[in-house]
């Protein structure tokens, strides 16, 4: 009797130590979790977005409804391109807040509010500069404060993957000075003195293109002084290109400016 009871009390004992296989269970599936939430933690948010919304895409509500199977190879088909990104989520917006955070937190820091400003346009992101903190009047050499907040903007478009523009535009005036015959000339210069100091600092020159507008992309009305300054700037455009676009091929003719005054 005595070892029966002996057998039942270890048996009782054995069943009173299983708990610990279950905590060991539970602490682990925690480190788990922390590990998980340290990771969501330092997502990028670019590769994050870009993540979501092939999700999106691949279960949409088609196959949820059961209308239409889709496989692996067609799914392919649907990987999201700029267009379907809407105006408070996905990769742009994500890096215009990021982009326009930045730069406005510069902008005040400096005392150049007013002077640098961040917008949405159709190709994607534009950093718009004033001309008056880059040049003189008439002038397309950089003047040595500008060399800074180019410094600047370089730093915060650098890890971007995304090709950039630089756009000269000016006002509806013919320009000052001896330099510049025309509103072409002077705008495609500035654009070009900006891509090159971009260079300088360390942008790749596959990412960099240059255009002039002259004064026929303005922001406002050239109705006064104020409108006039307003429009007479250096655009830098972060581009978004829809890979669905055909590419343009490149002209076989070169076109370059001279020496910059």
């Amino acid at each position: 009797m005595a070892r029966a009871k002996r057998r039942g009390g270890e048996g009782g004992h054995e069943n009173a130590e299983r708990w610990l296989l279950t905590y060991a269970d539970m602490i682990t599936l925690l480190m788990v979790l922390f590990v998980v939430m340290f990771a969501i933690s330092n997502t990028d948010v670019r590769k994050f977005t870009a993540l979501a919304q092939s999700f999106s895409a691949a279960f949409n509500n088609d196959v949820f409804q059961g209308n239409e199977t889709i496989t692996i190879s067609e799914a392919v088909s649907l990987e999201p391109n700029s267009a379907q990104l809407d105006a408070s989520s996905g990769l742009i917006a994500s890096d215009y807040r990021a982009v326009s955070a930045t730069i406005r937190d510069y902008a005040i820091s400096q005392g150049l509010d007013g002077d640098v400003s961040v917008d949405r346009v159709p190709e994607g992101i534009a950093i718009r500069i004033s001309d008056t903190l880059l040049f003189s009047s008439g002038r397309a050499r950089l003047d040595a404060p500008s060399l800074k907040v180019l410094g600047r903007i370089e730093a915060i478009v650098a890890p971007l993957p995304n090709a950039l523009r630089i756009e000269g535009h000016t006002d509806d005036l013919p320009p000052t000075g001896p330099f510049y015959s025309d509103n072409w000339t002077l705008s495609t210069a500035r654009a070009l003195a900006v891509l090159n100091e971009l260079h300088e600092l360390g942008i790749g020159p596959e990412r960099l293109a240059a255009a002039g507008y002259a004064g026929y992309q303005p922001i406002v009305a050239n109705t006064d002084d104020a409108a006039r300054a307003r429009n007479r700037r250096v655009d830098i455009l972060i581009l978004y290109v829809d890979p669905q676009l055909p590419a343009v091929a490149p002209s076989d003719e070169p076109f370059a400016i001279g020496g910059l005054p």
